[in-house]
């Protein structure tokens, strides 16, 4: 076994040893390992699905953290939940299914028949749903207010409609910004209530 005599305090790298003192003075001395990276197939291929889900999710961060309300982690949790429900394919082929990606949570009941229509040669989408309210709805207003979210996947931006729709008109349209390509958006939709103190769960329409 080496000995090293120390004198005074000293701090940094020496060969395989790191030396340091601690916050109560004991000057401590410590073997360095490397890191190991073996980089198997199982941890390539997490990285590449935490990597697509991160690319993919961030662009909806703020509309997330709107969309579910009181909860400072919701979008960890998103990113947790699209790693393992929304991520289809094997390795190295994975894509990310938007179609199960939540943006929105909450009582608010949404409406029947939501439907999305792009018009030809044209970037304007058209949103309609059944403005009917059924007479057992609990959390269910004409007044609700109509949120709309758009990401564009390939450019990785999104628009949201940012005009005032409430639930009774039964329609919303939304204009793409210039250079959007429909086939590569998403769309989700969902409801934010009267008072702005509830939302619906938000629902994937393509």
């Amino acid at each position: 076994m080496a000995r090293i005599k120390i004198t005074g305090i000293i701090s940094g790298k020496v060969g395989p040893v790191s030396i340091y003192e601690t916050k109560f003075g004991t000057q401590v001395v410590r073997s360095i390992t490397k890191a190991r990276d073996p980089k198997t197939p199982k941890q390539l291929a997490h990285r590449m699905k935490f990597s697509l889900v991160n690319k993919g999710l961030s662009p909806l961060n703020e509309a997330i953290k709107i969309g579910f309300r009181g909860d400072s982690r919701t979008y960890r949790k998103q990113i947790s939940r699209a790693y393992h429900k929304a991520i289809e394919g094997k390795y190295p082929n994975f894509t990310l299914d938007y179609s199960k990606i939540k943006i929105a949570e909450g009582d608010v009941q949404l409406p029947a028949d939501i439907a999305v229509r792009i018009h030809e040669n044209s970037r304007l989408v058209r949103f309609t749903w059944n403005p009917e309210i059924s007479s057992d709805s609990k959390y269910a207003n004409g007044k609700d207010k109509i949120k709309i979210i758009c990401l564009n996947e390939e450019l990785k931006e999104t628009t949201k409609l940012n005009s005032v729709v409430r639930r009774s008109a039964g329609e919303a349209a939304v204009e793409l910004p210039k250079g959007w390509v429909p086939a590569d958006t998403h769309f989700w939709i969902y409801l934010e209530s009267n008072n702005s103190e509830m939302n619906s769960d938000s629902v994937y329409v393509k």
